[in-house]
């Protein structure tokens, strides 16, 4: 397949993610033994809300005979795990908070709106809404139906409780991020105009800041649009996510490299592997990330609660395991400077690596609606910090720098660097001496 059919498939698959906004359209098939069908859910805030449903026959599906009454349910989140408990769709009922028929025109036509209120006078509560057809009509057969849906909470806002502050969030985490760009950069360049080189590992550290930068700068843009119109941009937001995936991907190839004793030892690493391990590392992310968009939300908060994000956790876990292994080997014959180096390094990639799982452990003892923004803010603190950390570690003359090869004569200042240990288990003394 050449580029142009690469790009094909990427374009259809983005097109088959259901769109993930709170002015919601999407499709769902009723009839034969599918009599049931979650269309969405939304966390509204003490007050007044609202939402408005219309249904319609889509053009490509094959017309029923005469118009088709659906039948519109709305539930509570606590009672939610019951009603899911309750094997008869149409025993449902019983636990639902708002009922209403729908009189879907067989000819495509949209069916009359439906304009409902939410009211919560206590606390925030999500609210499931489906539809659903227990009649005769669809026994036989099923009928693929085009629903739009449009929430609204008090103020007219198209955010979710659970994602009310994501905008001014970003927006900070933004211009946060965007000053330690700036910093960096000038950083960096000093760096050039001293040594007229930028080390491969600084080099791995500008690719991070520059992926992460551009992916709060588009998540930014596609907020500011949900906002104003209940949709947000969609390529948008799916290309910012797989830039953040990317940005700690190669985060995590630079902690595990280091660990593994490049710049600090003798080492054998075969950079055309590093390439093809990160590709294969990079593919497996996308495609998660991918269907993470695609999944059903009907029972999740945040991306890590699908079985897509479980697998992003497990992966992250496995890399944690490759970096104490390559942590391990290392220290095992390296002189005491390095040893104590790598035992504070050791210390900050397992709260990077092991931090993600553990936040989103905590943050499941929170009510669903608390889940997003806490584990939003900690994963972006986390992400910001160790940026920020590898800068520090990178272009300081610190402790780092005194034990590595950044410390070579032909550097500034720089001394000439022991060829020993050839002992380095990761050496091999053959090929090289």
């Amino acid at each position: 397949m050449g580029w142009a059919g690469a790009l094909r498939a990427g374009l259809c698959l983005l097109a088959w993610i259901p769109l993930e906004a709170k002015l919601q359209v999407a499709q769902l098939q009723l009839g034969g033994v599918q009599r049931w069908g979650f269309m969405s859910k939304f966390g509204y805030a003490p007050g007044n809300g609202t939402y408005r449903l219309r249904v319609r026959v889509p053009s490509q599906t094959r017309r029923p005979d005469g118009n088709i009454t659906l039948r519109f349910e709305s539930y509570l989140d606590e009672d939610w795990n019951e009603v899911l408990q309750i094997e008869d769709p149409c025993l449902r009922t019983r636990k639902s908070r708002k009922t209403w028929n729908l009189n879907v025109p067989a000819d495509g036509q949209w069916s009359d709106p439906w304009n409902g209120q939410v009211r919560n006078t206590v606390r925030s509560h999500v609210w499931y809404f489906v539809l659903l057809h227990c009649g005769e009509k669809l026994k036989d057969h099923s009928v693929r139906f085009e629903y739009e849906m449009r929430h609204l909470n008090e103020g007219d806002s198209h955010f979710t409780i659970e994602k009310q502050w994501t905008l001014p969030a970003n927006v900070l985490s933004l211009l946060c991020f965007l000053a330690f760009s700036t910093f960096f950069a000038r950083r960096c360049i000093s760096e050039m105009r001293g040594v007229g080189r930028l080390h491969p590992v600084i080099q791995g550290l500008v690719a991070v800041v520059g992926l992460e930068l551009l992916a709060q700068s588009l998540h930014a843009l596609h907020l500011w649009r949900y906002g104003y119109d209940g949709k947000g941009l969609r390529l948008l937001e799916i290309v910012a996510e797989l830039l953040f995936v990317l940005s700690q991907l190669v985060q995590s190839t630079l902690l595990l490299l280091i660990g593994y004793g490049y710049t600090l030892l003798p080492v054998d690493i075969a950079p055309d592997m590093v390439v093809l391990a990160f590709g294969i590392g990079a593919a497996l992310h996308i495609l998660l990330v991918l269907l993470i968009k695609g999944e059903d939300d009907a029972d999740k908060f945040h991306d890590y609660e699908s079985l897509a994000g479980k697998i992003l956790l497990a992966l992250r876990l496995m890399l944690f395991v490759g970096f104490l292994w390559a942590l391990s080997g290392t220290m095992q014959g390296a002189p005491f400077r390095i040893r104590r180096f790598l035992t504070k390094f050791g210390f900050i990639g397992t709260l990077y690596f092991v931090g993600p799982p553990i936040v989103v452990l905590l943050v499941s003892f929170f009510a669903p609606y608390w889940r997003p923004p806490i584990l939003t803010s900690c994963l972006m603190l986390l992400q910001i910090s160790t940026a920020w950390w590898l800068n520090h570690l990178f272009l300081s003359r610190g402790e780092f720098f005194e034990v590595s090869e950044l410390n070579s004569s032909s550097l500034p200042g720089g001394t000439p660097r022991s060829k020993s240990p050839r002992s380095s288990p990761r050496y091999d003394r053959d090929k090289h001496d």
